[in-house]
This record gives structure tokens, sequence and C-alpha cells, in this order.
């Protein structure tokens, strides 16, 4: 065989290859830019930060439950609501009602509704446990970067898209709770009260007792 048919076999020889590489490069290549993926292949989040609302609401606050989270929802963000047991099963049909229903809430699925409510006692220790399990669910679920506790009786004063721009360039591992158990001279100061969360025990929502 002579130089040139050596040649012309080599050259359809490679085409031949490249024709049974091709298709293995093309589907990898479009499920990347689909993705938007940047250089660390992870996929680019829309928005710079996200924050997880945990809103609190009790008998009677269902319409304004709904108002809050109306004024606060932004896609960026994950919702759960917690109906304590003291409303009624009128109440919670319509809150569940009004989060399935909405467009937005099922296009997005962000919005959570606990399910296994817990009775909570205004400054008592069952306040404090119910904001802890609405944490451990939100950190089963989603991720995000800060975490805000409300009540259905409160209003934002500005809007979400200024929010997550104030907080796009702070440090993610900045807390805004501050404690410390060094109290120095301020601990032989101090009163110990004790104080009982009937939520505890008891399912008849009263007073803690001091």
């Amino acid at each position: 065989m002579g130089i040139k048919e050596l040649m012309i076999s080599f050259i359809f020889t490679t085409f031949l290859l490249s024709l049974l590489f091709i298709p293995s490069v093309l589907p990898f290549s479009i499920f990347q830019s689909s993705n938007h993926s940047n250089s660390s292949g992870r996929p680019e989040k829309p928005y710079p930060v996200s924050f997880a609302y945990l809103i609190s609401a009790s008998k009677g606050d269902v319409n304004r439950l709904k108002r809050t989270l109306t004024a606060i929802y932004h896609p960026a963000n994950y919702y759960l609501l917690h109906l304590d047991l003291e409303a009624t099963p009128e109440e919670r049909h319509l809150l569940t009602q009004f989060v399935s229903d909405h467009p937005t809430f099922s296009l997005i699925g962000n919005v959570w509704i606990v399910h296994k409510s817990n009775l909570v006692t205004y400054r008592g220790p069952s306040m404090l446990s119910t904001t802890l399990h609405g944490l451990s669910i939100l950190l089963r679920r989603c991720q995000w970067d800060w975490f805000i506790n409300l009540s259905a009786s409160d209003y934002p004063l500005i809007t979400q898209d200024d929010l997550i721009t104030a907080f796009s360039n702070l440090p993610r591992d900045l807390s805004f709770v501050e404690h410390t158990s060094h109290l120095g001279w301020k601990i032989r100061k101090r009163a110990r009260p004790i104080i009982i969360d009937p939520a505890l025990y008891s399912l008849n929502k009263s007073e803690i007792i001091r």
C-alpha cells in the first residue's frame, strides 16, 4: 500500500471515529448549559441570598397571617406557617385552602404549613420550643442563609427585594443573636424566677406561672 492510500485510509478512519465520539459529548454539553452552571460546576442561584421565615399565629389570626405572608412573599425565600392548637379546625382549613389555591405558592412550592401544631404560651418555653421545631423543619426541607421569626401581627417596612440586596454582601455566618454565659458581677445580682408553662402539660391555654 502506497503512502497516498495510507493517508486516505487514516483520514477516513479518523472521520469515522469522530462521528462515533460526537453523540457522547453533545448531551453532556447541552445538560450543562441548560442548568446555567458556573465554573465550580454547581447551578447558579437566581438570587444572591434567601431567607427562611417562620410565621406563627393563633386563634383568630388567619386573616392577619395571610396578609403578612402575602406582604413578605418572595420566590427566593421559604415560608413555614404555624397555627397553634388553639385555632379551630375551620381556621386550619381556610389557611390550607388559601396556600393550596394560591397560584404562585403552588407553582414555586416554598410555602408550608406545620400539621402537628403546638400549644404556645406567649413568653413561655413553649414559644421557644415551637421556634426550634420550625427551624428543624426548615433545615431539613431547604437551604437558606438567614432565619426570621415573625408573628401574624408583624408587617414589613421594606420590600423583600431591598432586604435581599442589603444582605447580599454580608458574610453568611453573620448572626444577629448575641448570647454569653459570662455574666461577671451580674451573676450575683440576677434573679432566678421559676417559670411554669402550662402549654407543656395542658391542652388549655393560660398564662405562664411564676
